[in-house]
């Protein structure tokens, strides 16, 4: 120990009568280090750490599979109900289905839209969380015919309420209706992010309605595998499909996988991708801190060979060298870690909304201390590993005989800093492929053609509530009045409401065909006023749109989408045709298809369209009251539609100031929304390409510029003897260029086996795409020729008299 502090105390002597070397290595390191600690810390939450349940391994996510893949979707209220009174796998299951964003609370004449999940009543059970204070619910609160009930977030509960302990046993008004605080849920509880409130599923036994709305979570008895579960599912449906088999398809099945593994699918191979992206930075950064490490123990081989004729053995040097790389390293691991902090704030400001689950719980823990101090240690040991075994190959006599003049590089001290260009440029390489490929699919989803016009078209929500608002009527007489009132302002061309938007939250029913005794599927349900097609600029193909005369009382119509008419009237005449669309209740109601129009994009750009139908809001009953409740208006504007904003909420206050103007956007904002996970992937991976990039090319003049400082007497000899300038700019550059054509070389074989990994991220382009490969090696090329040319023009400039004055 006390030999370890003897090198301590002498490293940091050394280090000390050098600070422009300590300052670029250890900021270089707090770079690499921090940015790898950033992703660790987001991995390390999302990947690697328990879900905060007891015994969260065995939650699993159940629900509808097809063609046996490993995804499950959610189910329909009557397909839980058949889980969860058959299954034996589980000790309990539950539904859960996320509440409306037009979910209002009203309390004493203020409105708020708190976040809420509505369940069954084993939620807590399957969780196995409780409520903080009060109690969970019943089964008979879980009914059709039960108690209206309520269980607080304690968010909601503080902010709101003002943590008032007496609480329970009070009412709450959501929606218009009061319900009864039953229950407050402790502090650290989060389902998917934090919950505000918590209402029961109220389950109906008898329930008709197949839309596939219900999030299935299950806990595995003890003792139980997945497997085991997986394979009862399996049969479970088999008895599902003959008791009711117009409800299923053919190629469905019931199956499960691990809640986590469910949560996180669709960003895990994102989140490894981003640690082997920063760890290809923090390689190159090692590379780089070597190379100075080389140049450096060049300048100390006379102390070290004074030392070694003084009696230090080759083990006490090295070990002294790797002292110094590691003391180096553990400062800018822990100036990493400070960096580390504001990286993963400022990552999280840049995630799109819903890409990364479970952000409330990304936070350092020990596992993230630990990859720290293990990333510092082995990056110490890498970088100082190179000039402390340099130290086995100096020749005292030689260099004690040496004098002040400048000495030629020994061949293995320049292979090995060879190498590391080599493994710079392959690096960097890898990396800009990556951003490359990442590139080419954002402008490959950006040329895509949504079926919409979204340029000039304003959108915004209303949430109308209270006894004027207590029936159908009401609603389409006040909604009339919008309109028109919309419709009168100036520079609107048109206006109308829908249910829901493209690239907004989806809402499915069941359907079937006229002559068909079982459900074809769920299609997108769309309720639309006449205008809806007009606003959107979405072309009809076929039949008439939508008019004042399709009423309640007239002929039920119905318009689909071109993916409706092609899945389901395999190239016969869709209008006339009869479409079966289940309502809320579960009652069919037939509709006469009277036009099909263009398909639009419904999640995002790079998913095929879903098929649609739409419904004249004029002729919507009681049975979708509730969604009427919660429409969204489209206004297009003859220029840019923000200025109108003001004017819009100024007449929502003159028709009714108790009725909020809410998400008040423009329509591009969610078409750029759709987009928002490959920008941040291309924005992450970009970003570390380029640092990449300027790290290569830095490593690369670093390597050059030491060598013509090295071979100063031998480019003066070689001008002495008539070589010319440009023989010597030759000689310079082909040093460099050979090295990094070598990297370039390495770095496309690796980079056709790494991009594999990334197939998933891409769109419209292949993993191994031979345009992207070429331009980032021809890029890659001019960036090391410009560092190859900017000390080899430096040589030219040498005076061979001057030079050969060290001879």
């Amino acid at each position: 120990m006390k030999r370890i502090w003897q090198d301590l105390r002498y490293g940091a002597r050394s280090l000390m009568r050098t600070p422009g070397f300590t300052a670029v290595v250890v900021i270089t390191l707090a770079l690499g280090i921090g940015a790898n600690t950033a992703i660790f810390t987001i991995v390390n939450a999302v990947l690697l750490r328990p879900l905060p349940y007891p015994e969260s391994e065995k939650l699993m996510q159940m629900g509808r599979a097809f063609n046996d893949t490993e995804v499950v979707s959610e189910v329909s209220e009557p397909k839980f109900i058949f889980m969860r009174d058959n299954v034996q796998s589980f000790e309990a299951i539950t539904a859960t289905q996320e509440m409306g964003p037009n979910t209002y609370l009203s309390e004493e004449n203020q409105v708020e839209y708190p976040r809420g999940l509505i369940v069954s009543a084993d939620f807590f059970r399957v969780l196995g969380v409780m409520p903080a204070s009060g109690r969970g619910f019943t089964t008979e609160e879980d009914s059709p015919s039960g108690e209206r009930v309520a269980i607080l977030g304690d968010g909601l509960w503080k902010r709101r309420f003002g943590a008032d302990s007496g609480m329970i046993g009070k009412a709450i008004t959501l929606n218009g209706t009061a319900y009864m605080v039953v229950g407050i849920m402790p502090p650290e509880f989060e389902y998917m992010g934090p919950q505000d409130v918590l209402l029961p599923m109220r389950v109906d036994p008898a329930s008709q309605n197949e839309g596939h709305n219900w999030s299935i979570i299950g806990r595995l008895k003890q003792g139980v595998t997945a497997d085991q579960a997986r394979s009862e599912l399996k049969l479970l449906f088999d008895k599902f499909r003959d008791t009711h088999p117009r409800w299923v398809k053919e190629s469905e099945s019931f199956s499960a996988i691990g809640w986590r593994a469910s949560m996180t699918s669709d960003i895990r191979k994102l989140l490894w991708i981003l640690l082997g992206a920063v760890s290809f930075v923090l390689l190159i950064a090692c590379a780089n801190i070597a190379n100075l490490q080389l140049t450096r123990a060049t300048a100390r081989r006379k102390e070290m060979a004074i030392r070694i004729s003084l009696g230090a053995g080759s083990g006490r040097l090295i070990r002294q060298l790797l002292t110094e790389g590691i003391a180096l390293a553990l400062v800018g691991g822990l100036m990493g870690l400070l960096l580390a902090r504001w990286g993963v704030g400022a990552m999280l400001a840049l995630v799109p909304e819903g890409v990364i689950p479970r952000t409330g719980e990304i936070n350092a823990d020990w596992r993230v201390l630990a990859f720290t101090l293990g990333a510092s240690l082995l990056t110490g040991i890498i970088f100082g590993l190179a000039p402390a075994l340099q130290t086995l190959r100096v020749d005292v006599n030689h260099v004690l005989k040496e004098g002040t003049g400048r000495t030629g590089v020994g061949t293995a001290h320049g292979v090995l800093r060879g190498v590391l260009v080599v493994v710079e440029v392959a690096l960097a390489l890898a990396l800009t492929v990556g951003a490359g490929l990442l590139l080419r699919t954002f402008t490959n989803l950006r040329r895509i053609e949504p079926g919409f016009e979204a340029r000039n078209v304003l959108t915004f929500q209303l949430s109308p509530r209270g006894t004027n608002y207590d029936t159908v009527a009401k609603l389409n007489d006040f909604y009339r009045r919008v309109l028109e009132g919309l419709g009168g302002l100036p520079g609107v061309e048109a206006v109308a409401l829908t249910n829901r938007l493209p690239f907004d939250s989806q809402f499915n029913l069941p359907y079937r065909l006229a002559g068909q005794s079982q459900f074809a599927g769920a299609v997108q349900y769309r309720l639309i006023s006449p205008d809806y097609f007009r606003v959107m600029r979405i072309a009809l193909q076929q039949g008439r749109p939508f008019v004042a005369t399709d009423a309640v009382g007239a002929e039920p119509v119905v318009i689909v989408n071109d993916a409706f008419a092609r899945s389901n009237f395999a190239g016969a005449e869709p209008i006339g045709q009869q479409v079966f669309v289940c309502c809320e209740s579960g009652n069919l109601a037939s509709r006469r298809v009277v036009g099909v129009v263009n398909e639009t994009k419904q999640r995002n750009l790079s998913e095929a369209a879903p098929a649609a139908v739409f419904i004249p809001v004029t002729q919507a009953d009681k049975e979708v009251r509730q969604i009427l409740q919660q429409p969204t208006f489209v206004l297009r504007t003859a220029a840019d539609p923000l200025p109108l904003s003001a004017a819009i909420r100024s007449d929502m206050q003159r028709l009714d100031p108790t009725v909020p103007v809410r998400n008040l956007r423009p329509m591009e904002q969610l078409v750029s929304h759709s987009i928002a996970p490959q920008r941040f992937n291309l924005l992450l991976v970009g970003l570390f390409a380029a640092l990449g990039l300027l790290l290569a090319a830095v490593g690369i003049y670093g390597v050059m510029a030491y060598s013509v400082s090295q071979r100063t007497n031998e480019i003066g000899l070689r001008m002495a003897l008539g070589a010319q300038s440009t023989d010597v700019l030759k000689l310079m550059i082909k040093q460099g260029m050979t090295l990094a054509l070598i990297g370039v070389v390495v770095g496309l074989a690796a980079s056709l086996a790494l991009t594999r990994s990334m197939e998933s991220l891409l769109f419209g382009v292949p993993a191994t795409d031979a345009p992207t490969l070429a331009v980032v090696s021809l890029m890659l090329t001019a960036v090391a020729l410009l560092a190859c040319w900017i000390p080899a023009r430096r040589a030219t400039k040498v005076d061979p008299i001057v030079a050969l004055r060290y001879e």
